[in-house]
């Protein structure tokens, strides 16, 4: 049967049923979801509602303990009764004059009015009100709240009446209601009355008081202008006397009018100095050049000059004429050339004259322009000093009149405060009187049970997500796609009442139509993606030991195989070999035996374990499974074999344990990473994927394995619908009527020839 299985295990129309690609572990499930713009894993409906299935008593316990004591609340609790009386605050203080003083009390916005209300909850009211009953009232408004404990002291007639007072603001309006709060009707109604009574009267007091008080003031801050007023006259006669301020004005009209011809002047100059630093310049460069001074313009123009190159210049002409007719000794020639050196004498001392000449005017020009500038500055701080003095001058007559002004404004202020005071008025008015109220106020029962209905809920979960917030195991999709980082392949739930070797072959025996669904949908998983679809050695691992990774190798293996392609499984774990126990089948040689003894890859391997599913046991534990699985001769193992197989999975111990996955990881195209439901710590997980992203792994994705019972059917409830179950009878009753058949026909075979 087991093997028939896994031949005609492959139905083309196994997407139809839910098989392939069509149920993948994706958003229908509620976990694995994204953000709607792309960002990273977000909590779904279906992960809250897991967190609040698993701890279901939590809710149960705090809902039962609140609502219980809601209701012993409500049914022992003293009635009360509440009285209303309503006011109107008036939005300006009525005035026969027909206009505010200082102290106005105008309603101008919120805040104004927030002012009245928490005045009207001061304790200068609270104990106006106090002091306003007589000693009988006072008895029967303190006799429900006599005795006190030893926990707690007697309350005064002001610690009551500050705790059942309460003013309440009518909304888009001016209208305040005063409520009090007491166990006999006629005291709440009398004491909500004196509350409001006593506002008016304290704001009608209050206001007169503080008129008055700002009168006084007023005339304190006139006297006090007034003599800031002639102190200022006194400075501003000073200041003329000091500074002659009554010509400012005409002095700096001058000393604009100088500053503009300095600055022509300082013009002037710098150009001159300019034309004579460029003659200079040019001077020196003829001299670096050495080139004939006498051939500048300046120089060859000069007075002096000039004619003695013309007269120079002659000579060299007579002397070249009659050169054609005597010889250099005659006395002639002799006399043209004495002429000639005495003028190019007397031309180097002009030339030369010309030039410090020259170097005088430039110097002056110089002197000039410094002199110029000197007079320019003193000239601009001139017109700064008159320009200073001015303003000053015209501050003094600003802060005068401002002066005066404000003097007179506040002498005005005063003259009609004074006749205001008398006739002020109160700035609030009672509209309804507290009445006697017929029905208690408290308690309300209907809205104390739907309270503590609500709050019992509210702690209960509550409770729940701080201890699932406090567990900081890995129990959910969101926790590995959230928390550890990986996306997430598949769940597979727990199998109960197998042993380890059955579970090895769940998929190959179907022992749980759920978990062989589970590892169909982790294949489809890997068909989908482009890297895993093209990974051919897959390496398999896990945070910590007995996390099911062997588990879900042989079951993966087994799924590859039922889907047609050559899958070989290989136990890379050599310190606690499991595969070969799994599976069955012998532990004696294997990849030992074959990287350290040099064995034949054919001796090692145990074919067709099952149909197209070849296993490479470990042979044994090795006390040095680094040293193995670092030579040489492993990556050539793997080279070969990929030759061979359409899958490879290599089996490798937990990264938390040990190094030996990440030493393998460089020769795999995929890593898949086992977890264990509510095993795994989330800090410890993600240190082991952070080693992995360290080191460049693939990682293809996690798989969240033996997931707990009463939480399966959230995982796989979209199977739970009735076509599914329409479907798993089906495939029951197909499988139980094949059973009884070979059955049937075993019995023939044993039976005698005339049965």
């Amino acid at each position: 049967m087991k093997n028939d299985y896994i031949k005609g295990g492959t139905d083309p129309n196994a997407n139809t049923y839910g098989y392939g690609y069509g149920y993948g572990y994706g958003d229908q499930y509620g976990y694995g979801g994204t953000t709607g713009d792309g960002g990273g894993p977000t909590r779904t409906l279906r992960d809250y509602l897991l967190i609040v299935r698993e701890r279901i008593w939590y809710l149960i316990i705090a809902f039962f303990i609140i609502f219980s004591g809601s209701i012993i609340y409500t049914f022992n609790k003293t009635k009360l009764y509440t009285s209303v009386a309503q006011l109107q605050i008036l939005r300006e203080d009525p005035s026969v004059l027909g206009q505010g003083g200082l102290d106005t009390n105008q309603i101008r916005g919120a805040e104004d009015l927030n002012t009245q209300i928490n005045l009207m909850e001061s304790e200068v009211i609270i104990s106006r009100v106090a002091n306003r009953l007589t000693p009988e009232e006072r008895n029967e408004f303190l006799a429900p709240y006599s005795g006190g404990t030893f926990l707690t002291q007697q309350l005064t007639a002001e610690d009551i009446l500050a705790r059942n007072r309460r003013i309440q603001p009518r909304r888009m309006s001016l209208m305040i209601q005063v409520a009090y709060t007491h166990p006999v009707p006629e005291i709440a109604a009398k004491i909500a009355n004196l509350f409001a009574q006593e506002f008016i009267e304290y704001n009608s007091s209050q206001s007169v008081d503080t008129s008055m008080r700002a009168v006084e003031e007023l005339r304190i801050r006139a006297d006090q202008q007034r003599q800031r007023v002639e102190e200022i006259e006194m400075q501003l006669a000073n200041y003329r006397e000091r500074h002659n301020a009554v010509s400012i004005d005409s002095e700096e009209n001058v000393a604009r009018e100088e500053l503009s011809t300095l600055n022509n002047l300082r013009i002037t100059a710098k150009n001159q100095l300019d034309y004579y630093e460029t003659q200079w310049e040019m001077l020196q460069l003829y001299r670096q050049e050495e080139r004939r001074i006498s051939q500048l313009e300046f120089v060859a123009q000069h007075d002096r000059v000039n004619p003695l190159l013309s007269k120079i210049s002659g000579l060299r002409i007579e002397l070249a004429t009659v050169g054609q007719r005597y010889r250099d000794r005659h006395p002639v020639m002799i006399q043209l050339r004495e002429s000639l050196t005495e003028a190019e004498s007397e031309l180097r001392k002009e030339i030369d004259n010309a030039i410090d000449e020259l170097s005088g005017r430039l110097s002056q020009a110089r002197t000039n322009f410094r002199l110029t500038e000197q007079r320019l500055v003193e000239k601009e701080r001139e017109l700064i000093h008159l320009s200073k003095l001015r303003v000053e001058f015209n501050s003094l007559l600003r802060d005068l009149a401002v002066q005066e002004g404000f003097h007179q404004a506040l002498v005005g202020q005063m003259t009609r405060e004074q006749a205001q005071i008398q006739l002020r008025n109160a700035n609030a008015r009672v509209i309804d009187r507290a009445g006697i109220p017929m029905r208690p106020s408290s308690p309300n029962v209907v809205m104390n049970l739907l309270a503590g209905a609500f709050g019992g809920f509210a702690v209960g979960t509550g409770l729940i997500f701080i201890v699932a917030f406090l567990d900081d195991r890995v129990k959910s999709a969101f926790d590995i796609e959230g928390a550890v980082g990986l996306p997430l392949l598949g769940v597979v739930a727990r199998i109960k009442r197998l042993d380890a070797s059955a579970k090895a072959q769940a998929v190959a025996s179907n022992a749980d139509r759920h978990v062989t669904e589970a590892f169909r949908s982790i294949y489809s998983s890997l068909k989908l993606g482009e890297d895993s679809r093209n990974a051919k050695i897959l390496l398999t691992t896990s945070t910590i030991p007995g996390e099911g990774k062997s588990f879900i190798s042989s079951n993966l293996c087994l799924t590859f195989a039922s889907h047609g392609e050559r899958v070989l499984l290989i136990d890379g774990d050599l310190r606690l070999p499991n595969v070969a126990k799994s599976l069955q089948v012998s532990n004696e040689i294997g990849l030992i035996q074959y990287l350290e003894h040099g064995r034949s890859i054919e001796e090692c391997l145990q074919k067709e374990v099952y149909p197209n599913l070849d296993v490479l046991a470990a042979g044994g534990t090795s006390k040095n499974p680094l040293s193995l699985l670092n030579k040489p001769a492993f990556e050539e193992l793997l080279m070969q074999m990929r030759g061979q197989y359409d899958r490879i999975v290599i089996d490798s111990p937990p990264l938390a344990a040990v190094s030996d996955a990440l030493n393998v990881l460089p020769l795999a195209d995929g890593l898949i990473y086992v977890i264990r439901f509510n095993t795994v710590k989330r800090r410890t997980a993600q240190i082991s994927v952070r080693k992995l992203r360290e080191a460049n792994a693939p990682i293809l994705g996690a798989v969240l394995n033996n997931i707990s019972s009463n939480l399966s059917s959230y995982y796989y409830s979209h199977y739970y619908s009735s076509d599914y179950k329409d479907y798993y009878a089906l495939v029951d009753e197909s499988e139980e009527l094949l059973e009884r058949n070979i059955k049937d026909a075993d019995k023939g075979e044993n039976q005698p020839a005339n049965v």
